[in-house]
């Protein structure tokens, strides 16, 4: 089938290290640009805008071991529907460079595809030529279309389309206090909750509450503007993301992320909070902020901030602080004097004695990041963050 998406949008294309790379909307990160990722972004171009297939519904490079078959391959497009809010695999997308012939063996890796997970459908393109296949069980093969049908026509009334999910209200500042006595209240002995930690002082527990409200309404933007040590290039939302931290810990869930342009290059910084404890510290609990760093060699959180030991609560004025502890992986801990030699130098405003001091809130109202105090307290922990990594790297080449 002579279908030619070459005329079909790019996402952006951004510098890191002198390499440029396309911010992929689906997988949301940024990817290195090559001739087959260039048609696999004109692919998913070609199924958002001609077909109507939902971002929501997109998977790319996704391993068919997560549809529980043991298998190391992976797909470069998956398309799914919806059924009893379980999502299954409708389409399968392989992407070749555009100097590759779609010989039988593309053909046949994409069938088994198919077969593995189940998907009825099945493209193979390398941007000029495009070959779509529908399983016709009678004959128990693949069919040629002549045509390539939309999202809906593949659902065939099978499947339900995978919509996008609605921003969810706001808890009112009226009822922070009340529902977070509540939910604390339910949980088992053993359980102290996810993100904010039952154990966590209830004044910082609140303040910590309405933090990561703040950061998951994602109605309220940071502004677009250079602020000094870094430019935010765009507020991205919420990407679901896993990291790991200097100490070996695995942290995975929703994170706010930040597209900014740090030392000419583009990188994410995203934020999140998790319930924290220490191995050989039995029953204890903290609520902390992670602030993650996604950099050419490593995504890592560069900071982890213990609301327990570095918030300070005095009435309604929250203030956040940070001791300048700092593990730098196999070379074990920075020295904090140095760290605050490094932030003095690059970034003063947060100096405070012997402790860095990262901004104050009144909590006495419902927290929004656009707010230019709450904008004030994210600017300085990112600033915060990056230096510290580039401290962590200064410490490496010693």
């Amino acid at each position: 089938m002579k279908i030619n998406i070459a005329e079909q949008l790019l996402p952006e294309v951004y510098n890191r290290h002198g390499k440029d790379c396309y911010l992929d909307p689906i997988r949301q990160k940024l990817i290195y640009i090559t001739p087959e990722e260039t048609v696999r972004q004109r692919m998913i171009s070609y199924l958002v805008n001609e077909l109507k297939v939902p971002k929501g519904a997109i998977l790319v490079e996704e391993h068919l071991s997560h549809y529980n078959v043991p298998s190391k391959k992976r797909a470069d497009i998956v398309v799914h529907g919806k059924k009893d809010e379980t999502q299954y695999p409708v389409l399968i997308v392989e992407c070749k460079a555009p100097d590759v012939f779609l010989d039988e063996k593309a053909h046949q890796q994409v069938f088994d595809y198919c077969n593995l997970i189940n998907a009825d459908y099945a493209i193979v393109c390398n941007g000029s030529i495009l070959y779509c296949y529908k399983y016709i069980e009678d004959t128990d093969s693949y069919e040629e279309l002549n045509s390539v049908p939309d999202y809906a026509e593949m659902l065939e009334g099978k499947y339900d389309v995978i919509t996008k999910e609605s921003i969810p209200e706001r808890m009112p500042y009226e009822r922070m206090e009340s529902y977070l006595k509540e939910v604390f209240a339910e949980y088992p002995d053993d359980y102290y909750g996810e993100t904010i930690s039952k154990s966590t002082p209830f004044n910082i527990a609140k303040a910590a509450f309405n933090f990561e409200e703040a950061l998951f309404d994602i109605r309220h933007k940071l502004p677009k503007k250079d602020f000094g040590i870094f430019e935010l290039i765009e507020d991205y939302g919420i990407r679901i993301l896993s990291y790991g931290n200097a100490g070996g810990g695995y942290f995975g869930g929703p994170y706010r992320s930040f597209l900014i342009e740090y030392k000419g290059n583009i990188e994410f910084i995203s934020f999140a909070f998790s319930t924290y404890a220490r191995t050989e510290k039995t029953g204890i609990v903290k609520t902390c902020l992670n602030i993650a760093h996604d950099d050419e060699k490593e995504t890592h959180h560069a900071l982890q901030l213990s609301f327990d030991d570095n918030i300070q609560v005095i009435g309604d004025k929250v203030t956040i602080y940070h001791s300048g502890r700092i593990a730098i992986g196999n070379k074990g801990s920075g020295k904090i004097d140095e760290l605050r030699q490094f932030v003095a130098e690059r970034y003063p405003k947060i100096i405070d004695g012997k402790r860095f001091n990262l901004g104050s809130l009144k909590n006495d109202y419902q927290w929004n990041i656009d707010q230019p105090d709450v904008t004030e307290v994210i600017v300085n922990l990112i600033s915060y963050a990056l230096i510290r990594d580039e401290y962590r790297d200064y410490i490496k080449q010693q």
